[in-house]
């Protein structure tokens, strides 16, 4: 079975993205279904890690996908990924990376 561990900064990226989303649609529901849909594309990109565009000039393995205006970005493991940010795209990454 495939799985996706998250890094503690991805796990805050996620919360954050979580509040915003929540504070600007003034829904907890819209909040969770953005939410869904970024945990369900993790999970298919767990089930083919090599799917996801390569990001070399990020470190070694990392690769990307984007979900709505987020950038997903995760290492591929054994059975699966370490999901390890979430960025709003029109973030310059390689600053937000090292945050």
């Amino acid at each position: 079975m495939a799985r996706v561990i998250r890094t503690a900064l991805a796990r805050g990226d996620i919360k954050e993205i979580g509040g915003y989303i929540a504070g600007e649609s003034q829904s907890r529901e819209v909040a969770l279904r953005f939410l869904d849909v970024i945990n369900d594309r993790c999970f298919k990109y767990a089930l083919s890690p090599l799917m996801g565009e390569a990001c070399p000039e990020l470190g070694a393995e990392v690769r990307r996908f984007p979900v709505g205006n987020y950038v997903v970005f995760y290492r591929p493991i054994r059975n699966g990924i370490e999901l390890l940010r979430v960025i709003h795209a029109a973030r310059d990454v390689p600053t937000a990376w090292l945050r």
